[in-house]
């Protein structure tokens, strides 16, 4: 069958070579579902990467000896037998992946020749445990992007400065060989026609610090990086607007456009929009040499019979060189390891860093995804976004402590603050004992004068409260109680309620007691405490 993607490439998938006939249609069928103009796969790169699991899926089960010759002889020791042999040979995020593209092909059978579900259902068990991976750390992230920008950086100061001595006055050697080859043409020696492109056009060895830059700018995936049109609209001079393809698993979903922020003069290495104008510029003249001028990426091969084009034209990996790219600049972990170039990686660090600068919002956070995506793929299972919610939580929750605290200090600026009696072994005499603590004056409150009516949970902000050690167990039954109430309610609506006594006891009261008595208390106090039930007034649970 023939395909062409929503990304201008075309494919050719053929089922004759693949083994076991007798499944040969039925997948056809599957197939041109998957990578259909409703289907989920519309781009080359995402079809291909399809098809080859497909034909390993096919291989694996010929090798076996009861191998099934049609799709409704498959059985669960098959699927298992497949999911295990590319286990067995390549990392687990990988494998998984594998796993993943099959069994979408497999639900979209024909129920005529469709593998019995409990078949399908092993797959798609292994498919769903494919491992999270996490960003960089902040450090790392910090050095991968440095580097990558230094490298822009010297390459526009070398392009520039090719350009000033191919606009100067000719007569010079350096010249003429400038100006033959930025018009296509080549030196006596291959070597020279190479190190004379440099001067003028971006090379190969340039391509690793521009998309991982340009990736960390823009915070796009970097297959939507390496599909960038030249096309584009500048919008006074303030934004660039560019239609990307954003390679989505679903219909109608392929094409996004954008306006990326230009910036101010001199910021064109950290604005998406100025960094995107900055590299086109950089590979103008290469793409006015190449036969299909329609791709942003554009740069020279001077070894290559077609030295000018993109090269990602045919295929989406072109195999540039990561690794060597980073072990030139000794980019390392936290650790001192060497630094693995991980686009996925990368894309994870950008969203979690933007995230962050808007407070955790995700609403504002999430450009390119939806907020459910952004949080499933990206934030839920990274080890420094997790480590920063947690510390933002812990400042909110002890911002809102302080707050409670304050309104405690208040009221008992009015009313006097309780007598905490640590030594007392007894309620002292003339004391009137009340849910957590005693009164010593329950018929003149310290404000009105007059018998108190007020809660027990007002008497931690009240001159009259006594608290002795007897008390103890019961208030770390109070402050459990809280804590279940917490789990129950909104915590706006507890902090409102409960917050200042909280604050007060955990603060004013326990703080008087030492370590040991209130160990002591812990382990005496209640299991449950029916007391807060009855001081809710009215009495109404949350």
């Amino acid at each position: 069958m023939d395909f062409e993607g929503e990304d201008g490439r075309r494919r050719t998938f053929d089922f004759a070579d693949c083994e076991l006939p007798g499944w040969h249609k039925d997948l056809a069928a599957a197939v041109a579902a998957r990578i259909g103009p409703g289907g989920g796969l519309r781009t080359a790169a995402s079809a291909v990467a399809m098809w080859s699991p497909l034909r390993r899926f096919l291989r694996a089960l010929a090798c076996m000896d009861d191998a099934p010759q049609s799709p409704g002889e498959a059985r669960v020791e098959h699927a298992v037998f497949f999911a295990d042999s590319v286990a067995a040979t390549m990392q687990p995020v990988y494998a998984l992946r594998i796993v993943e593209h099959v069994v979408a092909v497999l639900r979209l059978m024909p129920p005529a020749g469709r593998v019995p579900h409990d078949v399908v259902e092993v797959l798609r068990v292994r498919a769903s445990a494919v491992p999270h991976v996490p960003g960089y750390s902040d450090g790392e992230l910090r050095r991968l992007v440095s580097a990558a920008r230094a490298d822009v950086k010297a390459l526009r100061e070398r392009i520039v400065e090719g350009r000033s001595v191919l606009a100067g006055p000719g007569g010079t050697l350096e010249a003429e060989d400038l100006r033959t080859v930025a018009a296509g043409g080549r030196l006596a020696r291959l070597g020279e026609t190479s190190a004379t492109a440099r001067m003028l056009f971006p090379v190969r060895a340039d391509l690793p610090a521009m998309l991982v830059l340009l990736a960390a700018v823009t915070a796009r995936n970097i297959e939507t990086i390496k599909e960038l049109p030249a096309k584009h609209r500048v919008v006074g001079n303030k934004a660039v607007e560019v239609r990307l393809t954003k390679r989505r698993r679903g219909s109608a979903q392929w094409h996004q456009t954008v306006l990326w922020e230009i910036g101010e003069p001199g910021q064109e290495l950290r604005q998406p929009g100025g960094l995107y104008l900055l590299l086109h510029d950089l590979m103008a003249p290469s793409r006015a040499l190449a036969d299909d001028p329609r791709w942003f990426w554009s740069y020279c091969r001077a070894r290559h019979g077609n030295p000018h084009g993109s090269p990602f034209r045919g295929s989406m990996t072109a195999g540039i060189e990561m690794t060597a790219w980073a072990a030139a600049h000794d980019l390392t972990d936290d650790v001192g390891a060497r630094l693995t170039v991980s686009f996925n990686r990368l894309r994870t660090s950008v969203e979690a860093r933007r995230t962050r600068q808007m407070g955790g919002h995700l609403p504002s956070a999430a450009r390119s995804n939806t907020v459910p995506v952004l949080f499933r793929n990206y934030l839920r299972d990274d080890p420094a976004t997790v480590e920063w919610a947690h510390e933002v939580m812990a400042d909110a929750l002890a911002d809102a402590e302080r707050s409670a605290l304050d309104v405690h200090r208040r009221r008992t600026e009015r009313a006097g603050e309780p007598a905490v009696v640590a030594e007392a072994a007894r309620p002292l005499p003339g004391a009137t004992d009340g849910a957590w603590s005693g009164c010593r004056d329950v018929d003149h409150h310290p404000v009105t004068g007059t018998t108190c009516r007020a809660s027990f949970l007002a008497c931690f902000h009240c001159g009259n409260c006594l608290i002795t050690p007897d008390h103890l167990p019961r208030l770390m039954a109070l402050l459990e109680a809280m804590e279940e109430r917490r789990r129950r309610m909104d915590e706006e609506a507890w902090w409102r309620r409960y917050g200042p006594a909280y604050a007060a006891i955990r603060h004013e009261v326990l703080a008087r007691f030492t370590p040991e008595q209130v160990r002591h208390a812990a382990a005496a106090a209640p299991e449950h405490d029916a007391g807060l039930d009855l001081v809710e007034d009215p009495w109404q649970h949350p």
